[in-house]
């Protein structure tokens, strides 16, 4: 049971038209059902009280719930029940492994710096994807970072005050909206929503505190 509600994922099965039922597979195994198997890194991280993180694929409808296997050089990997994995740098999304999205990586240094600072303003970011000829394209687009204000949200059932960040990016193919809330007292990002590109589309997170943490 204990299990269960670590890894429970609620599963929606709206999904999107644009993307084929092979694509959405790969995503539904990587983010797990009710009673799917852990990876046995992931059990372990579990039985442990690793940090957790909830996402939610809005394009998909898919959710579930990710623990954290370590942090390098600043950047985090959260691993799903099957071992997909996202890498966050102070909250902000810069890889995924095992999604079937192909973001390799993300240049974030100019955004990242704008909303830690509170700052509004012009930004520049950079994501590389793996297209489906094995090559890597790098896209680069023009941000606009805006302090919305405070905002009081829930986590975990207690109402906490954030400030809001919202950065909307575009370039010639594609616009996307990022929203990053950081609590007032911490300063640490405690729920996001961004765009991991064409396939996965949007991702809502929001962390939470393992059993034993």
């Amino acid at each position: 049971m204990k299990r269960a509600i670590l890894i429970a994922v609620l599963l929606n099965l709206m999904v999107a038209c644009s993307n084929t039922s092979y694509e959405i597979e790969t995503l539904r195994t990587a983010i797990g059902q009710g009673d799917a198997r852990p990876d046995p890194r992931v059990q372990s991280l579990i039985d442990a009280g690793a940090p957790r993180l909830q996402v939610g694929f809005l394009k998909s409808g898919l959710a579930g719930t990710m623990v954290l296997e370590g942090e390098r050089d600043g950047v985090r990997t959260w691993l799903s029940v099957d071992g997909a994995a996202l890498l966050t740098r102070d909250g902000m999304v810069v890889a995924e492994r095992g999604f079937g999205g192909g973001l390799m990586s993300s240049d974030v240094s100019q955004p990242l710096a704008a909303i830690r600072s509170g700052r509004e303003g012009e930004v520049t970011r950079f994501h590389s994807f793996l297209t489906g000829n094995d090559e890597i394209v790098t896209r680069s687009y023009k941000c606009r970072i805006e302090d919305r204000g405070e905002k009081e949200i829930l986590v975990q059932g207690k109402p906490v005050a954030t400030r809001l960040m919202r950065e909307t990016c575009r370039n010639t193919d594609h616009e996307f909206l990022n929203l990053y809330w950081f609590s007032r007292a911490s300063g640490r990002m405690v729920q996001s929503r961004q765009w991991l590109g064409d396939f996965l589309g949007v991702v809502t997170m929001r962390e939470v505190r393992g059993q034993g943490a």
